[in-house]
């Protein structure tokens, strides 16, 4: 005799078979997403590896570059070798001219500069030989402001005048007492603490 289906006939036993393949489903769907974020977060994970990265403007022009290293710099259209290759951040003007940058040079030194139009307008440095600084320049490429620390360890501020040379000096040798000397123009010294200091 055939036997008829009769499970329709038991609420409990119609809403069993309804309910099984729907939560399977959704146990699947769920499997598929925790595996989905999974991979997503172990992409997100990964480093983004270039050798060089622009930022333009509008016209296209090179506004900020990352790289390893960066171009040489650019002054009125005409480039200039660095004394070393600049790893780090270079910054432009809108003619693309670099006007200041950030970085490590491979031959160890450090610089963070912002440049005029002519030439550096301030430069803080360190170099591989254990000297360090900070220097302001005037538009003419003279360094008028230098404080720095020598490879000797002496420690020295110079505030030189429209052509570069020390007008007024003080220097702590490593060690010593703190020297201070005064220039005139033409050389002499005007004034020196101790007496007998000589540099």
């Amino acid at each position: 005799m055939l036997k008829t289906d009769k499970s329709w006939q038991d609420p409990g036993r119609l809403l069993e078979s309804l309910f099984r393949p729907a939560l399977a489903s959704l146990t699947l769907a769920a499997l598929f997403l925790v595996w989905q974020r999974s991979v997503g977060a172990a992409d997100e994970g990964k480093p983004l590896r270039v050798r060089n990265l622009e930022i333009v403007d509008s016209a296209g022009v090179a506004r900020m570059r990352l790289g390893a290293p960066v171009p040489d710099p650019a002054t009125g259209g005409k480039t200039s070798p660095r004394r070393s290759p600049l790893n780090g951040i270079q910054i432009n003007d809108a003619a693309g001219d670099e006007f200041g940058g950030l970085g490590m040079m491979d031959d160890g030194s450090m610089t963070f500069c912002f440049d005029s139009k002519t030439s550096e307008a301030t430069c803080m440095y360190s170099l591989a030989s254990g000297e360090r600084g900070f220097s302001v320049t005037d538009d003419h490429g003279k360094d008028r402001t230098i404080m720095e620390i020598r490879q000797d360890k002496s420690i020295s501020i110079s505030i030189n005048d429209e052509n570069g040379k020390p007008a007024a000096v003080i220097h702590l040798p490593s060690g010593a007492s703190p020297q201070i000397r005064l220039t005139s123009k033409d050389g002499k010294v005007l004034w020196s603490a101790p007496e007998s200091n000589s540099q």
